[in-house]
């Protein structure tokens, strides 16, 4: 539960009576909901249960979901009315566990005598929501030959809209990822979605000779590229741990269709001898040629800036390999790499989204709130100070998905109840007087 002062209560509450008084609505987004599904997990290890742990795991993957599903903004999707599919499992410790009703399931053992699969029906659900992708998440103890942390793919052949069933974009009901709850994992929530706010820029050298101490991102000088966000500089814990946030988005591409067999169906491939290359479109001009390819992956060491900044460049999300104390963020090959699924997706976060969770919405402002007077992330006009002009832009900004980050089509408050609405604005950040208590001169 959020608490908050009573002046904050009064201040959000104001906030929301002038935007109905400005004729302002919150409109819920069109996009892609990707929904994921514990089941699994809590019939087994119960993983992402309701302990300090599970609670930090869970909010971990909760956190990259939603993301993505903030930025991927298909509105187009119909539902699938009948959903007979499964899930299958590979490498897992265990030689039984329990399927999605809870009964007991057998597993078979693989052929290097380590461990065993699984093919698990979907018995949880028989339907998906118009612009719903399910993605069932689990943990299992992988067997000791496995060098994989965690693994994910999409199932099914469920066509959504008109080119989806051409074959013209890739779209199914949904997949599934699972986790080695034997690995050490780094569950940390900081820097968040965006770690430019807090911390910083990356050394302007991005091919520098060593790796410098004073910014926070990872430089190899064995293999000369960057490896990502380093997570020890804010937090010495997460040392030599594999960071959850990031392997849940890599996971998650796997999911919504990177894979070996989509890159040739969607994507488009090409050899140059032995050496593949990704020659989508949208690759194409994010890279300035064709992407370096390993079947499902990019090659290892592909670099990219980061999505929604060209000033700081990273290894690729979908890189086959990572790296322990490392956060990974969605680059922009990545993103290109789900346009040339079909996928829409957002160049960068929106100035009005002043939290930084990639939407727009309510929750903003209570950022725009404590920033006011002051320069900050609400600053969505550039005007080097958080003020009313900012939550214009806010309201301006309140549209159907896939209007960001370009100004939504919104009839312009008349002067006088922009007035008005700034007026209540203002007051809401006096500070809120109790009756019958004295207050200081």
């Amino acid at each position: 539960m959020i608490r908050t002062s009573a002046g904050g209560f009064r201040r959000t509450a104001v906030f929301l009576f002038a935007a109905g008084v400005l004729g302002w609505a919150v409109p819920s987004a069109l996009a892609i909901n990707i929904t994921l599904d514990y089941t699994l997990d809590a019939m087994n290890e119960d993983w992402f249960g309701d302990t300090p742990a599970g609670a930090a795991r869970r909010a971990a993957v909760d956190s990259a979901a939603a993301f993505l599903s903030s930025i991927i903004v298909n509105d187009d999707w119909g539902p699938v009315t009948s959903l007979s599919s499964t899930l299958g499992l590979s490498d897992i410790d265990a030689s039984s566990i329990f399927d999605l009703s809870g009964q007991p399931l057998a597993g078979t053992a693989e052929s290097d005598g380590r461990g065993y699969s699984y093919t698990i029906p979907v018995t949880n659900r028989t339907s998906v929501a118009a612009n719903e992708y399910v993605v069932y998440v689990s943990a299992f103890e992988f067997d000791f030959g496995t060098t994989a942390h965690a693994k994910a793919i999409w199932r099914g052949d469920d066509r959504r809209n008109a080119a989806g069933l051409a074959l013209a974009e890739f779209n199914t009901w949904g997949g599934y990822v699972f986790f080695d709850s034997g690995n050490n994992w780094h569950t940390g929530s900081e820097p968040g979605v965006d770690p430019r706010d807090d911390y910083g820029e990356q050394d302007p050298d991005k091919t520098p000779a060593t790796d410098i101490a004073s910014d926070n991102w990872d430089w190899s000088t064995t293999t000369d590229s960057w490896k990502g966000f380093q997570l020890a500089s804010i937090d010495l814990t997460a040392t030599n741990r594999t960071d959850l946030y990031g392997t849940t988005l890599h996971e998650l591409l796997h999911a919504l269709g990177a894979s070996d067999s989509n890159m040739d169906a969607y994507v488009g491939v090409e050899f140059d001898g032995s050496d593949e290359f990704f020659n989508g479109n949208n690759l194409v001009a994010a890279y300035g040629g064709p992407v370096p390819g390993d079947g499902g992956h990019f090659a290892a060491n592909v670099q990219s800036p980061v999505w929604g900044d060209d000033e700081i460049i990273s290894e690729a999300l979908l890189d086959p390999n990572s790296t322990r104390g490392v956060r990974k963020y969605l680059t922009q090959v990545d993103a290109a790499l789900l346009r040339d699924l079909g996928y829409q997706v957002l160049a960068e976060f929106d100035p009005a989204d002043f939290n930084r969770d990639g939407a727009v919405s309510a929750a903003d402002l209570a950022v725009w709130q404590s920033e006011f007077g002051a320069s900050g992330a609400a600053d969505a006009d550039g005007s080097g100070l958080v003020d009313g002009g900012d939550l214009l832009v806010w309201q301006q900004r309140q549209g159907p998905a896939g209007a960001s980050p370009a100004l939504a089509a919104v009839p312009e408050p008349t002067a006088a109840a922009l007035c008005a609405g700034l007026a209540i604005a203002a007051a809401a950040m006096l500070p809120l007087r109790r009756p019958g208590r004295p207050q200081p001169c």
